[in-house]
């Protein structure tokens, strides 16, 4: 019985000949994790980092088209070298996004893009082309982060002016000694410096990518960070927001329309309520609502601090001064929140979801409770449809977190069932 033959020199021999594709299937199977089980190793270990403060770093690796190997002879090859170059403790397997993941458990971004740099040289000789990007997961402050973050073994590295980046939406300001998107936002802007700072809660970093044919580093911006950390938004589910909200939007608008006449004769100020919240992964979008408070509420909110009835940093009263006679009747309705189903619409929401916070009591959450915004925020969950909403902000933020991680068509809408009798008894209004 021949033995197979030797992968690791595949193009040095001329003589060798080219494995069947039906022998390259199970051995990549072995090598590999599949998309299924690498996205549950990322949520398992984001789950302890924010946990234990603790870190980790994520590669993405993008394979070339190569006029000499197939996709699947590219993939056998990496993950040989993976088998002999990872710890034990390293897990490899693709991504439900695209490419193939590495995900380095207690690694910075120096040891990551150390490792990279070793996927891109064996890659090289064997005539293999990737592009890689290298994501840190740090949900805490600590002390190697205070230091220079450059790589003693980065003979291209370059001291620059130390300049800084302020996240918009108020996560505290970082230093970095690359050009790297400091928010999880979309809008953020870069800037080169030599050392880092970080906010006392999850930031995700997209370093930049090396190219294994020129050895380049180039800025990664734009990427939807935190997505590779958390369960994909399914496809049913954005089905029915769309379905949900076109429908509602048509049987709602008269309503709406007898709601904004009502506030504009009984108040001043405008119809409509829009306030910046936190969306998914902590990208801020403007929600609406019918205004259902005086026009200056904002600025009196801060007299009535002492008299907040939630712990945590949400801001609830049972008798707000600030609610006009029309808006308590709209609260206890939901009359109010029919604007948001734009914001379902477009994508910015769902039906079914966490509640949005505004964005400077989302920035005073616990670390771990920024999980909740792995999915999108939504219009009802478990808490505004719960017979006690009496209950402290971590239940509340533990109640969101239960539904992100186990989200089904049927909860969905035996939700969406329970808050249509939620909003007959009248308990969604505080």
């Amino acid at each position: 019985m021949t033995s197979p033959p030797d992968l690791g020199n595949h193009m040095s021999d001329p003589r060798r000949r080219k494995i069947p594709q039906r022998q390259l299937q199970p051995r990549l199977r072995c090598l590999y994790l599949s998309a299924k089980e690498m996205e549950r190793a990322l949520v398992k270990e984001r789950m302890r980092c924010d946990r234990y403060r603790q870190w980790f770093s994520l590669i993405v690796i993008e394979l070339l088209p190569s006029p000499n190997r197939s996709a699947p002879e590219q993939l056998l090859l990496l993950g040989k070298f993976f088998r002999r170059r990872l710890r034990l403790t390293d897990e490899r397997g693709m991504l439900l996004k695209g490419g193939v993941g590495v995900l380095l458990p207690m690694t910075d971004v120096i040891g990551a893009r150390r490792v990279l740099r070793d996927i891109v040289s064996s890659m090289r000789h064997e005539g293999i082309g990737i592009e890689g990007n290298i994501f840190c997961y740090d949900p805490a402050p600590s002390q190697k982060d205070q230091g220079p973050l450059v790589d003693p073994e980065d003979e291209d590295s370059e001291q620059s002016e130390v300049g800084l980046d302020k996240d918009p939406i108020g996560r505290g300001m970082k230093l970095s000694h690359e050009r790297i998107d400091t928010t999880l936002s979309r809008s953020s802007t870069a800037a080169t410096t030599t050392a880092r700072q970080h906010a006392a809660r999850p930031q995700v970093e997209a370093f930049s990518s090396i190219d294994a044919e020129q050895g380049l580093i180039r800025s990664s911006r734009n990427l939807d960070h935190l997505s590779y950390f958390a369960p994909r938004f399914p496809a049913w589910k954005r089905l029915i927001d769309v379905m949900g909200s076109m429908c509602g939007i048509v049987i709602a608008t008269p309503i709406m329309l007898v709601a904004g006449l009502a506030i504009k004769l009984t108040s001043r100020g405008p119809i409509f309520f829009r306030q910046v919240r936190a969306g998914q992964f902590g990208q801020p979008f403007t929600m609406y609502k019918l205004r259902t408070m005086v026009v200056n509420a904002e600025d009196l909110k801060s007299t009535l601090l002492d008299l907040n009835e939630r712990d945590g940093p949400a801001f609830k009263m049972k008798n707000d001064p600030r609610v006009t006679k029309l808006g308590y009747f709209l609260r206890k309705t939901g009359i109010d929140e029919i604007p948001q189903l734009w914001n379902v619409l477009i994508g910015e929401m769902s039906i079914v979801g966490p509640r949005p916070l505004p964005c400077h009591e989302d920035r005073d959450c616990e670390h771990w409770h920024r999980q909740r915004l792995d999915t999108k925020p939504g219009l009802t969950c478990i808490w505004q449809i719960s017979k006690s909403r009496d209950v402290s902000f971590e239940e509340w933020m533990r109640m969101d977190l239960r539904y992100a991680r186990s989200r089904t068509i049927r909860h969905d809408i035996a939700l969406m069932f329970k808050t249509i009798g939620a909003v007959i008894l009248g308990r969604v209004g505080h």
